[in-house]
């Protein structure tokens, strides 16, 4: 439901006209709030750069000084779009936002990387990695680590994934763990019916587990905001440019 809502939301903003213009894809590492070290910059844009020659997926970073009123997941969504990053028909590319004076980060994953680069764990690399980082005051370094960890999941390489990621994370709130347990006694009720009465419906709970696992795993990016729409893409400028990967508006959001 909370999904629904989020999707309702984003289709609405997006359709609405934008304050707050997109700026230009100059580099995989775009610092318009001008908070990262020279140094962490460098080495952002050399690791984006070796992945993308080397796997084809392209992530790019925007940092802004404010989103002036905007929604960061809508304005997250078509600046993604705008750039196109990823490859066409493959779409997988990432974005990594940071609006700073509202506090708020997202990552922004395209249709090719929802099956790697999920929401949950999209959620748990700005809570674990991004977020303590900013916290302290460490943009740069939060910066620089999100995405290696984004490119370290997105491309397989477990050796840039960080223990707070890679682990599995229990975030079930009580009455997620509740419903949860009400539909797997529930289940049950009905399998011991079907078998009882030689029905040939034996299938039915486990379409119902089914179910309510994929709810609980959607939405175990507790305190992180998502969405899923399809929109098309407006092109892009500057000599550095996106690839023609679209989004579905799929990622992770969250604040310091």
């Amino acid at each position: 439901m909370k999904k629904f809502i989020s999707v309702i939301g984003v289709l609405i903003t997006s359709a609405c006209i934008f304050a707050l213009d997109i700026p230009v894809l100059s580099a995989h590492v775009n610092d318009y709030a001008g908070v990262m070290k020279n140094a962490d910059k460098r080495k952002a844009e050399e690791y984006l750069s070796a992945l993308e020659n080397t796997t084809g997926i392209q992530i790019a970073v925007l940092t802004i000084p404010s989103l002036e009123g905007e929604s960061l997941e809508s304005y997250s969504y078509n600046v993604a779009e705008k750039w196109q990053l990823g490859q066409n028909g493959k779409d997988n590319g990432a974005l990594l936002l940071v609006a700073m004076k509202e506090k708020k980060v997202r990552i922004e994953n395209g249709y090719g990387l929802e099956d790697t680069l999920t929401d949950t764990k999209s959620g748990l690399i700005i809570r674990n990695v991004i977020l303590p980082e900013f916290r302290n005051g460490n943009y740069s370094e939060g910066i620089l680590r999100g995405v290696q960890n984004m490119g370290g999941i997105a491309s397989g390489n477990a050796e840039l994934v960080s223990k707070s990621v890679s682990e599995p994370e229990n975030t079930s709130s009580g009455a997620e763990s509740v419903l949860f347990g009400f539909l797997f006694v529930f289940g049950w009720f009905i399998l011991f019916s079907c078998l009882a009465s030689g029905r040939q419906n034996h299938w039915l709970p486990w379409i119902i587990f089914s179910s309510a696992f994929r709810h609980q795993h959607h939405t175990h990016g507790a305190g992180f905001s998502s969405s899923g729409i399809r929109n098309s893409g407006f092109g892009s400028s500057g000599g550095f440019h996106g690839g023609g990967g679209h989004f579905g508006g799929g990622g992770a959001s969250g604040g310091w």
